[in-house]
């Protein structure tokens, strides 16, 4: 009889796991389709490393950015991709890699950061490139042949 609890706490330790890739968070809608603009107190980060975009063509289709890049100092928080305005015949989204600053930036050491953000109904074959901009840098990414790709330009929206 003793077996019973502890195979009932197996099967929901199990049962757990299995659901914690759903406990995710949910996609942010596609940029075009928020509600709300960006937070203005969020600076641009120094540098873009690299970014790397990830299709699902579900139905939504949801695109997955994972930026790697530099804060200008430890604690920076709420890291995101927030949308810069453009041309939509240019077939080009672009985004800027932001976060709060730390009230206390006195230590200004070059942090690594990662930025990860997924867009439900993302109009995929509406756009090729994806754009992240940094005050000093800016990396693109060709989604049409799924590799690095350089940026159509190189000026900051602070």
């Amino acid at each position: 009889m003793k077996r019973l609890p502890i195979t009932f706490a197996v099967a929901a330790l199990a049962a757990m796991a299995v659901s914690l890739p759903l406990l995710a968070a949910d996609p942010l809608p596609w940029p075009w389709k928020a509600k709300t603009p960006p937070d203005p107190a969020l600076v641009l980060l120094s540098h873009i490393d690299e970014v790397s975009v990830a299709i699902d063509k579900s139905n939504p289709p949801v695109l997955s950015i994972t930026v790697k890049a530099q804060a200008p100092s430890p604690g920076y928080s709420e890291l995101q991709l927030t949308y810069r305005l453009g041309d939509p015949k240019d077939r080009i989204f672009a985004f800027d890699a932001r976060g709060r600053a730390p009230q206390d930036t006195a230590e200004q050491v070059i942090t690594p950061v990662t930025i990860e953000a997924a867009y439900a109904d993302a109009p995929i074959g509406n756009f090729d490139v994806i754009e992240i901009y940094a005050k000093d840098n800016c990396v693109g990414y060709s989604v049409t042949q799924s590799k690095v790709t350089a940026c159509t330009e190189q000026g900051s929206s602070e």
